[in-house]
């Protein structure tokens, strides 16, 4: 099955605002064009353009690089991504058009559907969006979502395991550390702190082999605006209360969420999670709880192995 051309008005669940385009997905092949795609409309160049000349007064504003989806098939459980270069300034001046396809951005981020086990009892990680975010403030949303970068982030699982180190899994010496990293091999600044350096290396392999599972799962489209994720099942070999103690360490101006949240991953819990918080749920999460649901027994037996 090949898909050229994005469905965008086809509204396949009218009230959560999501079209699921793949699902199951066995493995993802990537083509990508390093060149930025310039096929907008002059009216949305003039937007851009606009964004760029305040960015040039205001450093809180930053044009940073992300992913536009081109094309997409999927076949067989694979799927194969059409990718080409975008930014930031891109995506917001655009992803309203979405009876356009040339003249939109097509946002591809990423997501997962986290998952911890106490005891015998798996469970799902969700947050609220905090009063950072210019979209779905105050919102439940998957744990880990954000962009992929195109500098750094292929393959993709990537993205998703930095995505759930800055949003959830933060211990305290990594800011400051990591900061210190970036500094000696990035800005030469000064001189180099071993100490911190390695620490953050070491705290970053430990995040990593406490992840003990994270796949491609899902494609979405999110219809509403002009964006799709690329959603990945995670599985942490971390207990609720060390995943609980880990995101109160992240200082509260850099927090993606304002709170992290468990919900039983069961297919009753999920049913009446999903129905009575429906409407405070982003277009990700629904999707993600709807495509769980039908394919309940695939991701437990996932999960066990």
């Amino acid at each position: 099955m090949f898909y050229s051309e994005m469905a965008f008005n086809k509204i396949v669940n009218e009230k959560g605002n999501y079209k699921i385009l793949a699902e199951r997905i066995k493995d993802v092949n990537v083509n990508y064009n390093p060149h930025p795609y310039n096929g907008y409309s002059q009216e949305s160049k003039a937007k851009i353009n606009e964004m760029r000349k305040k960015a040039r007064d205001d450093p809180s504003l930053f044009d940073g690089p992300g992913i536009r989806l081109s094309t997409y098939s999927f076949d067989n459980g694979i799927l194969s991504l059409d990718l080409q270069h975008t930014t930031y300034f891109c995506h917001v001046a655009t992803r309203k058009n979405i009876n356009n396809e040339k003249d939109c951005a097509k946002w591809l981020g990423c997501s997962g559907i986290t998952l911890s086990k106490d005891g015998k009892e798996y469970l799902i990680w969700v947050g609220e969006k905090s009063r950072l975010n210019e979209i779905g403030s105050g919102q439940i949303h998957l744990l880990p979502a954000g962009k992929i970068n195109p500098i750094n982030d292929f393959g993709l699982d990537y993205a998703v395991k930095r995505e759930l180190y800055e949003e959830a899994l933060k211990k305290k010496p990594i800011y400051k550390a990591v900061k210190d990293k970036f500094e000696i091999e990035f800005l030469r600044t000064r001189k180099r702190n071993l100490k911190l350096a390695g620490s953050a290396k070491r705290h970053f392999l430990d995040l990593n082999c406490r992840i003990k599972l994270c796949e491609p799962y899902m494609l979405m489209d999110m219809l509403e605006i002009s964006s799709f994720s690329l959603t990945h099942l995670v599985f942490l070999d971390m207990k609720k209360q060390e995943i609980e103690d880990s995101f109160k360490l992240i200082p509260d101006n850099e927090k993606e969420f304002s709170n992290i949240q468990p919900v039983e991953f069961k297919k009753d819990c999920l049913e009446d999670y999903l129905k009575s918080e429906f409407n405070n749920l982003r277009p990700q999460l629904r999707a993600a709880i709807s495509s769980s649901l039908r394919n309940y027994d695939y991701l437990l037996e996932k999960l066990e192995k």
